[in-house]
């Protein structure tokens, strides 16, 4: 226990003598894993966006604009009367411009140039959440799509796999940009931590001299990137919590984009314990290969 202390505070007293180079280290690292981060928040976010909607199947509608409003009813009503439907509504012309207008307040601008609602009249069809026959529902929905009254259909099931989509893309992306950051945070500690052995070889050399073990000179130093790694990644969950919390009042448009697909006010625990342990493993690592390759010389 007292070796394990000893250690502890010479790794901290080594990591506040070179302030300035470790430091410096703590900011790369931080800024690195904020990276992985940020896809492992849009990841998250994305799968739960993909659950929903693959859950709750939704049909829309779409009709023609010389649809007779008798017609109208008469087609709502049969799509209500289907078993599996749960919930059937009809949105106007008008209600539909009143709902952009509600959702997109910056782009009200756009409306007042037409003098009617640019939108169509709408049927949405919420199917049931026993319905798990994705065969009949396809079947039901070209069934209603064959009427004259319908111009074309969105399905929420095309949404769910072009988010899909997008996730997979995302996934690459954020695997591949974090992989060579962290290669670049792993050869910085690898650095630093041979910065310090060689600022510190005549310590070792005494330290050698009067009997010390390869465990009492190695340990400081495998701590030392443990520690740099560890507070690297805390103060990468720190920066992401910031920069989720900063995104809606800084990118308000964008957010109201995408605010239906992702939550800027959740962000999973797991997130932040994944970065400090990916930190915490890189600078583990960097230090064991910097020891293994400097510690002999």
């Amino acid at each position: 226990m007292r070796f394990a202390w000893r250690a502890l505070q010479g790794a901290v007293s080594s990591i506040l003598r070179n302030k300035s180079v470790n430091f410096l280290c703590l900011g790369i690292i931080a800024f690195t894993l904020l990276v992985p981060g940020i896809f492992g928040f849009l990841s998250f976010h994305l799968d739960r966006a993909i659950n929903r909607l693959s859950d709750h199947i939704e049909a829309i509608f779409y009709l023609r604009d010389d649809a007779g409003a008798d017609a109208v009813e008469a087609l709502t009503r049969r799509v209500g009367a289907s078993l599996l439907v749960q919930e059937v509504g009809l949105t106007s012309r008008d209600q539909a411009r009143a709902e952009f207008a509600r959702e997109f307040p910056e782009l009200e601008y756009i409306l007042a140039e037409f003098a009617a609602s640019p939108f169509p009249a709408s049927i949405r069809a919420r199917f049931r959440p026993d319905a798990d026959r994705l065969v009949a529902i396809e079947s039901f929905i070209a069934d209603i799509r064959r009427s004259p009254l319908v111009e074309s259909v969105q399905l929420n099931s095309d949404w769910a796999r072009k988010i899909a989509t997008i996730k997979r893309f995302a996934s690459f992306a954020g695997l591949f940009l974090s992989a060579i950051l962290l290669v670049v945070s792993a050869f910085i500690i690898f650095n630093v931590v041979k910065l310090n052995i060689f600022t510190r070889r005549e310590e070792i050399t005494i330290l050698r001299l009067v009997g010390a073990t390869d465990a009492y000179v190695r340990v400081p130093f495998l701590l030392e990137g443990l520690l740099l790694g560890s507070l690297g990644g805390a103060l990468a969950c720190g920066l992401l919590l910031a920069a989720v919390r900063a995104f809606p009042l800084y990118a308000g448009f964008i957010h109201q984009v995408v605010k239906g697909v992702i939550d800027f006010r959740e962000l999973p625990p797991s997130i932040f314990w994944r970065l400090v342990a990916t930190g915490a493993g890189i600078g583990l690592v960097s230090s064991f290969l910097s020891l293994r390759r400097f510690i002999r010389e």
